[in-house]
């Protein structure tokens, strides 16, 4: 389980494919998942409590992408925010940002002197 801070209106980007969103609706935290028509997504029952190990509260719901990753919003003691994405090892899981600076890096021409 990858558990990574996040704000409200950013995002990781999941499998390269799947964006996840922390969003606020009234007064209420949700995600928003952004994914294509064949990968199904449900709401589950958070089950993510028993593996944590700092005193987390689980403030939404646990969104199910596809069969293998779940997706829950986390606050610390500290009122940050977090995700807690449990995913096979083999997916990657980038903050959008980091994927962001990484695509402008690749697109710049390289400067030899």
């Amino acid at each position: 389980m990858l558990i990574i801070g996040r704000e409200i209106g950013q995002a990781v980007i999941i499998g390269g494919n799947v964006k996840v969103t922390a969003i606020q609706f009234a007064s209420k935290l949700k995600l928003a998942i952004e994914a294509p028509d064949d990968i199904p997504i449900d709401r589950v029952k958070p089950d993510v409590v028993k593996k944590l190990r700092k005193n987390y509260k689980i403030i939404g719901d646990t969104i199910q992408i596809g069969d293998s990753i779940k997706v829950t919003i986390l606050q610390t003691e500290t009122k940050s925010l977090r995700f807690a994405i449990d995913a096979p090892k083999e997916v990657a899981i980038y903050r959008e940002e980091l994927l962001e600076n990484k695509a402008s890096f690749n697109q710049q021409p390289a400067q030899i002197s």
